[in-house]
């Protein structure tokens, strides 16, 4: 029974190397077909390269070059690229600068506007204020107004006095020097007649020239103006007020004018009054410079009203 077993054991080994054997051949004849495909194509693939290396090694020359190019280009973008960041780096720096100029100044402005508001808000409470007082003040103002006119007419009246009085004083100047011209007159006249003689008669006109000049303005006062001077004889002289106003033949008139400075011109005589004006000469002194007389200057009946 034991040798049955064993027979049977070896059939099945036989088999099973059998088997092996058959499935070795299958692989080696595999493995020499995919040899025999592998060389005839190693041999098509190895012409196909043999006849492209040629393209391929121009291909690779210009890739070679074009890279080269492609490396500077990369380098010169590379250097334009930091100094794009750079000038990035510089740019916020200055924005960040600007940002807090920008942030101080509108905390300034805002400040300002605060105080700006508090002012406006016065000025609204003093504007009403103000509305509540308005009638009172339009009558203080008024008040002042009239003040202000009184203070200019007081002004002009004081002005017109003081030129009345600069005139006056003038006036007495030249009457002290002519009343001392006339007492070195008599002087000389009281020796003339002593040498005459006290019964030598004579003509008082003549021994005397300015007895005529006596001083004999109108009973009113009267205030006119040159109107004309006339054209040949300069000591006549047309004046805008007559007989109607008080004026008389024989009256006389003291002239002056007031532009441009003050200034006493002397006296008149009325030789022709008529209603509306009057002809008046000039009475210049022996020895006195005779004054140029022209239209517009004052003539008043006497100086002080």
């Amino acid at each position: 029974m034991q040798r049955g077993m064993g027979v049977q054991s070896m059939n099945t080994v036989g088999k099973i190397l059998v088997i092996l054997n058959f499935l070795f051949a299958v692989v080696v004849g595999a493995f020499l077909v995919v040899d025999f495909a592998v060389r005839t194509n190693w041999r098509q693939a190895h012409d196909k390269i043999a006849a492209e290396y040629p393209v391929l090694s121009t291909d690779r020359e210009a890739f070679i070059t074009e890279g080269s190019s492609q490396r500077t280009n990369v380098k010169t973008l590379m250097m334009d690229y930091e100094k794009v960041k750079s000038d990035m780096k510089d740019a916020e720096t200055q924005f960040t600068v600007q940002i807090d100029n920008l942030k101080e100044r509108l905390t300034a402005e805002q400040d300002e506007a605060k105080k700006l508001d508090l002012v406006l808000k016065k000025t609204i409470a003093d504007s009403e204020r103000l509305k509540t007082s308005e009638v009172a003040l339009k009558d203080i103002i008024k008040d002042r107004e009239k003040a202000v006119l009184d203070l200019q007419e007081l002004v002009k009246s004081f002005r017109t006095q003081a030129a009345s009085n600069e005139l006056a004083a003038n006036q007495l100047n030249e009457r002290n020097q002519q009343l001392q011209e006339e007492l070195t007159r008599a002087n000389q006249l009281i020796a003339r007649l002593k040498d005459a003689g006290a019964g030598g008669g004579g003509n008082l006109a003549q021994i005397v020239p300015n007895a005529t000049a006596v001083v004999n303005p109108p009973v009113t006062m009267v205030k006119g103006k040159v109107e004309r001077v006339d054209a040949k004889d300069s000591s006549l002289v047309l004046i805008s007020v007559g007989t109607d106003h008080g004026v008389n033949n024989g009256n006389t008139m003291e002239v002056f004018r007031t532009q441009p400075q003050a200034k006493y011109l002397g006296m008149v005589r009325i030789v022709d009054a008529s209603p509306r004006e009057s002809v008046g000469r000039l009475v210049v002194p022996p020895g006195a410079a005779r004054p140029q007389l022209q239209a517009g200057d004052n003539v008043w009946s006497k100086l002080r009203q």
